[in-house]
């Protein structure tokens, strides 16, 4: 899957505009993963565009912040929803990778 990416400073934001579920997981992990071995950058953001996130989303995104920090990167995701964040919430997610309310806000926690 091609995802969206562009660069703030030394942060690789990439934009995730469909909800991510057993359908597409295979390709969305295979597009975020490219890009979290693309050149160097501090830190990623993940910005979710989607409603709502799926259990093989925030799986997939689990998947990424472990390769994120073998590679010596934070990860953080943006979701202006408010379902997204609270899936995160409820399934403690939000442990692992910080989420935010907004784009800015994500880059602000850096």
């Amino acid at each position: 899957m091609n995802l969206s990416n562009y660069r703030i400073a030394d942060q690789l934001v990439i934009e995730v505009p469909e909800i991510i579920d057993i359908a597409n997981t295979g390709q969305v992990a295979a597009g975020l993963q490219g890009l979290l071995r693309a050149p160097e950058a501090s830190g990623v953001v993940i910005d979710l565009r989607a409603p709502i996130i799926t259990v093989a989303g925030l799986q997939t995104l689990l998947r990424c912040q472990r390769t994120a920090r073998e590679r010596g990167m934070t990860l953080s995701v943006a979701a202006d929803r408010p379902m997204v964040r609270k899936a995160f919430q409820l399934t403690g997610v939000h442990r692992a990778i910080p989420v935010h309310s907004s784009l800015e806000d994500a880059l602000a926690a850096v």
